[in-house]
C-alpha cells in the first residue's frame, strides 16, 4: 500500500523562445506524468514554429519577411489580439512593432561595436516604423502595414506559460509552478503554503508569496548593449531610447501574458500611470527605483 501513495516527480526542461524553462510535476500516477511531459513537448514545439523569431520558418518570421501571413494559427492571432489590448491600455507604450528599434540598436552596438547612443536622426527615422496599429488582423490573414515588423518577446513567453498552466490544471494539477521565463504559481507549494518566488532586480532581490497568480519581471539589465547599462533592449516607444524609469518592475496578475506585457511597458511609465493601470487591470506592481524593491499598488 505504501508504494501506491508514492509521489512521482517528473520534470520538463528545455528552451522556450530562447529562455531556459522548466516545469515540475508531482503525482501518484506515473503514466499521467509521462503523458503530460509529452504534451508539454508537443506544445513547446508547436509554439516555437509560431513565435520564435530565431526560427527561420516560424509564422512570425514569415510575417516579418513578407508583411503578410495567410491562414495564421489561432494562437498567433490570439497573442496579437492580446498585445493590441495592452497597447490600448498603455497608450502605446507596449508595442510589438518595436522590432526595427531592436535591429537599429543591435546593429549599432553589437555589429558596429560602438559605445555611444545611435544618432538621434536615425532613431527618429526608425520610430516612424513603430506603431502597433500597423498590425492588421483580417479574417484569414495578418498584415503589416507601412513596413512594420514585430516581436512578441514581451508577451509570448507569458502566454505560453498560461497554456502550460491550463494543460496541467485540466489534468487535475492544481499545485504547480510553471517557469517559462515568466512564472505562474498555482495552488500551494507541497499543499502547505503559497509559493515563494524570488524576483531579481539590479543588485537586489526580494521574495514574494503568490498563489494562483502569475509574476513577470522586466529590467534593462536583462539584455544590455553596452557596459553602462543605459542602452538595453526595452524601448520607450515615444522616444526610441531605452526605458529607464525603474531599474526593474515585477507585475503580479491573473495571467502570465498580462504580467509579461505590463512589466515590459512599465519601464517607460511614470509611477502614477503604472498605479492607475494596475488598478484598472487588477494587477500589483513591485518596482525597484534605487537599491530595493517596493510595492506601489
Amino acid at each position: 500500500n505504501l508504494h501506491k501513495n508514492k509521489i512521482n516527480k517528473s520534470f520538463w526542461q528545455g528552451s522556450v523562445l530562447g529562455a531556459p524553462s522548466k516545469v515540475e510535476i508531482h503525482s501518484k500516477d506515473e503514466k499521467l506524468n509521462s503523458y503530460l511531459i509529452n504534451e508539454i513537448n508537443v506544445l513547446v514545439m508547436k509554439y516555437d514554429k509560431i513565435f520564435n523569431i530565431q526560427n527561420k520558418l516560424s509564422e512570425i518570421n514569415i510575417l516579418n519577411k513578407n508583411k503578410v501571413l495567410n491562414n495564421p494559427s489561432p494562437e498567433f492571432i490570439k497573442v496579437i489580439r492580446n498585445s493590441k489590448f495592452v497597447s490600448v491600455k498603455t497608450n502605446g507604450l507596449f508595442d510589438i512593432t518595436v522590432q526595427p528599434l531592436w535591429d537599429l540598436y543591435f546593429d549599432h552596438f553589437i555589429i558596429k561595436n560602438r559605445n555611444t547612443a545611435p544618432d538621434i536622426k536615425k532613431i527618429n527615422k526608425t520610430l516612424k516604423l513603430v506603431n502597433w496599429e500597423n498590425v492588421i488582423i483580417d479574417e484569414d490573414k495578418i498584415i503589416l502595414n507601412n513596413k512594420a515588423s514585430i516581436t512578441l518577446n514581451g508577451i509570448a513567453q507569458g502566454w505560453i506559460t498560461d497554456q502550460i498552466t491550463t494543460l496541467l490544471s485540466n489534468n487535475g494539477f492544481t499545485d504547480t509552478l510553471v517557469d517559462f521565463g515568466e512564472n505562474y504559481a498555482s495552488g500551494m507549494f507541497e499543499n502547505t503554503r503559497p509559493w515563494n518566488i524570488l524576483i531579481k532586480g539590479k543588485n537586489t532581490e526580494k521574495v514574494v508569496n503568490i498563489s494562483n497568480k502569475a509574476i513577470a519581471t522586466s529590467g534593462g539589465y536583462g539584455t544590455i548593449f553596452e557596459p553602462s547599462m543605459k542602452h538595453h533592449h526595452i524601448f520607450n516607444t515615444k522616444t526610441g531610447e531605452s526605458s529607464n524609469n525603474f531599474r526593474a518592475v515585477s507585475i503580479i496578475s491573473d495571467k502570465a501574458w498580462l504580467s509579461d506585457a505590463i512589466s515590459t511597458a512599465s519601464l517607460s511609465m511614470k509611477k502614477e500611470t503604472l498605479k492607475k493601470l494596475c488598478k484598472d487591470l487588477q494587477a500589483k506592481a513591485i518596482v525597484q527605483e534605487s537599491k530595493s524593491f517596493v510595492e506601489i499598488t
